[in-house]
C-alpha cells in the first residue's frame, strides 16, 4: 500500500494568528473547533462511548488514525467527557483487511476515563483475552472496522471492564 503525506497539522497552525496592531493584540482563529476525522464508538460494560468535541487538549482532533504504510495502524479517539481510547495493530508482514487477536504481540488497546490524569486501562496482561481488532476497510485515506476485548486497571488487576461492540471509520492523518 503506497501512502501520500499531507500536513494537515500545519493548516491547524496556520490558522492561529497573531496581529499587533499599536500596543492591542488581537488573536484570529479560524478554526474553534476540533478537527472530525471520523468516527469510534463503542459500548463499556453496557454505556455507549463516541467520540466528540472537545476531542485532544492540545492538538484537537477528536479522532486520529496513523500508519507506517505497512505493518502498524493506530487509531485514537476523544469522547466529549475527556475520556480516550487508543487501538493499536501490528503486524510484520504487514496490515490489510481481517482479524488481529489483542493477544498477539504489538496489538494492544488502551481506555483513560480522563486523558490528563495518570492510570488507565490496557488489554496487557491478560493472556486468554478472547477480544480482537478487525480491519475492514484499509485505503490509503482511512481505515474502518470493528472490536471488542477485555481491559484492566494499571492500578488493581483485579478492575476488568469488557468493551463490546466496538467500530471506528476514521480517516488517516499525515504529518
Amino acid at each position: 500500500m503506497k501512502f501520500k503525506f499531507a500536513h494537515t497539522r500545519q493548516i491547524a497552525i496556520i490558522c492561529f494568528a497573531f496581529f499587533t496592531v499599536g500596543s492591542t493584540l488581537v488573536t484570529v482563529s479560524c478554526n474553534s473547533g476540533s478537527i472530525d476525522n471520523g468516527v469510534v464508538k463503542f459500548k463499556m460494560d453496557g454505556a455507549d462511548w463516541i467520540s466528540a468535541p472537545p476531542g485532544h487538549p492540545d492538538l484537537k482532533y477528536e479522532e486520529e488514525a496513523i500508519t507506517d504504510g505497512n505493518s502498524m495502524v493506530r487509531i485514537e479517539a476523544f469522547a466529549a467527557d475527556g475520556s480516550h481510547i487508543a487501538l493499536t495493530v501490528f503486524n510484520e508482514a504487514g496490515i490489510s483487511a481481517g482479524t488481529y487477536p489483542i493477544t498477539d504481540t504489538g496489538n494492544t488497546g488502551f481506555y483513560k476515563d480522563d486523558f490528563t490524569a495518570g492510570g488507565g486501562y490496557l488489554t496487557n496482561g491478560i493472556p486468554d483475552n478472547p477480544g480482537s481488532i478487525t480491519i475492514t476497510s484499509l485505503t490509503d485515506e482511512a481505515v474502518s472496522g470493528t472490536f471488542s476485548f477485555t481491559i484492566r486497571s494499571s492500578g488493581d488487576p483485579e478492575d476488568l471492564r469488557k468493551i463490546t461492540e466496538g467500530s471506528f471509520d476514521v480517516k488517516f492523518s499525515y504529518y
